[in-house]
């Protein structure tokens, strides 16, 4: 590796939504909070808040191009 190209890690904490502390090592010198972690996000939590919209843009999308033959 070259000398003096490579950034400083340093021992941060990470806060999670539930208020638990982890440390890590970042090249960032300053504590993390995160407002999105693995408790609150739909990927992990299998909620989703737009399955309203998914049906309209489908009916948008028909509508649009009800005109052409595919």
């Amino acid at each position: 590796m070259k000398k003096g190209i490579h950034p400083e890690y340093h021992e941060i904490n990470v806060t999670t939504t539930d208020g638990k502390t982890v440390k890590m090592f970042s090249s960032v010198k300053k504590d993390l909070v995160l407002s999105t972690d693995n408790l609150n996000h739909p990927a992990w939590t299998g909620q989703r808040n737009n399955d309203n919209a998914r049906g309209k843009r489908v009916e948008e999308f028909k509508a649009k191009f009800a005109g052409f033959k595919l």
